[in-house]
């Protein structure tokens, strides 16, 4: 009684709710898999038999995968958002496609590549679902069904896959392997969720490379897509230094998200160009203050100045939002929809702040020193 006046939960309920979110934890891959197997099973019964009494039967699968998100508050906020955006942007292209004989194999294909960068970004083992979801994509082709109906098999035969994997994670858990990502809550803090989207960011781009750019031709059209720019930094007392290109391998095209990001670069007259004939390269230039404190280098987005510091830290401002973007170790960043003149005086600000507590700002302003700055900003990917 004296629990219920406080407003605490009885011992015996508190850990009946603790066993419950475990036991839904455990299950998860086991439900989820039934319910897709489910869903899809749905839309492959409306094409083949639209009169069908069990299509009202599969048609509550979503319930099924609703399941386990009511136990999910310990999750972390966004876990597996981007690939699974990436994911849903592939099977968009595919339905697009879908008449080709060969979607149902790619539908597959995606899927286990899918798993596959999940079982890395997670470390956990999924080989058996990967496997499988690409066994499942061609064996549809020993089906003479309709193109769609095939890649709606496919999709059934990946929710079986799955629930045989997550079967298999029970049977471990009740045999005594019983891993803290089930038994425990996950942190929610927003570091575990940043160090999750570098390591999607590095799965999906590989290393970002950089390289001084002479071409002259390749210059003068960054000088000329960014006179507004430049001119504005050069009235803030900054001089041209050199051209830097951002480089990642072109078969990082063939995923979704790198090419998104590109037609996006396109789409605000980015200046591209092939570099060694293998890698995409995109070129901006960079500034540097009279006073030998910070580069700047304007983009597609809007401007950014670095500055770095003789104990190793990095102050980075942008006249653009990136709170999306994780900050890396010894790194602080600044951003905010503002001018160019705006963003240098806050960050002439901070300067000052940090050199007041002891921070001497590191003066070199050769390339080796700017392309050390850029890896340290994008080490983590």
């Amino acid at each position: 009684m004296e629990n219920e006046r406080d407003g605490r939960e009885p011992k015996t309920q508190s850990e009946f709710r603790r066993k419950l979110k475990i036991a839904v934890r455990v299950m998860r891959m086991f439900l989820g898999g039934i319910g897709f197997a489910l869903l899809s099973g749905s839309g492959l019964l409306a094409l083949r038999n639209p009169h069908s009494h069990w299509g009202i039967i599969l048609e509550l699968s979503p319930l099924i995968l609703a399941v386990p998100d009511l136990f999910s508050e310990d999750e972390r906020p966004g876990s597996g958002c981007l690939m699974g955006l990436a994911l849903l942007g592939f099977l968009a292209g595919l339905f697009f496609m879908r008449a080709h004989y060969w979607a149902p194999v790619a539908v597959g294909a995606l899927l286990a590549t899918f798993f596959w960068a999940r079982s890395k970004s997670t470390k956990r083992s999924y080989l058996f679902l990967s496997a499988g979801s690409l066994l499942a994509g061609l064996l549809s082709l020993e089906v003479s069904w309709p193109n769609e109906q095939r890649c709606l098999l496919t999709l059934m035969g990946v929710g079986v896959t799955m629930s045989l994997q997550g079967a298999w994670i029970i049977v471990r858990y009740l045999q005594g392997h019983r891993p803290a990502e089930l038994t425990e809550p996950a942190a929610s803090s927003k570091e575990s969720l940043d160090k999750r989207t570098l390591s999607f960011l590095r799965l999906i781009f590989g290393t970002i490379g950089h390289v001084q750019i002479f071409s002259p031709d390749i210059e003068q059209r960054i000088r000329t897509r960014y006179q507004s720019e430049i001119d504005q930094l050069k009235d803030l007392g900054f001089d041209y230094h050199f051209s830097d290109g951002e480089t990642f391998t072109l078969i990082r095209l063939v995923l979704l998200l790198p090419a998104l990001v590109v037609f996006a670069m396109w789409c605000k007259r980015e200046v591209m160009t092939i570099h060694d004939g293998t890698k995409h390269l995109v070129g901006h230039p960079v500034y540097i203050s009279k006073n030998k404190t910070a580069f700047a280098e304007p983009s597609g987005l809007g401007t950014k100045f670095y500055t770095t510091f003789q104990d190793g830290s990095l102050l980075i401002s942008t006249t653009y939002a990136d709170g999306g973007m994780p900050a890396g170790p010894m790194i602080e960043r600044h951003g905010q929809k503002a001018s160019i003149s705006e963003t240098w005086a806050s960050h002439q600000q901070r300067i000052a702040e940090l050199e007041t507590e002891g921070k001497r700002v590191d003066r070199q302003t050769g390339y080796q020193a700017y392309a050390e700055i850029e890896h340290k900003e994008t080490a983590p990917w």
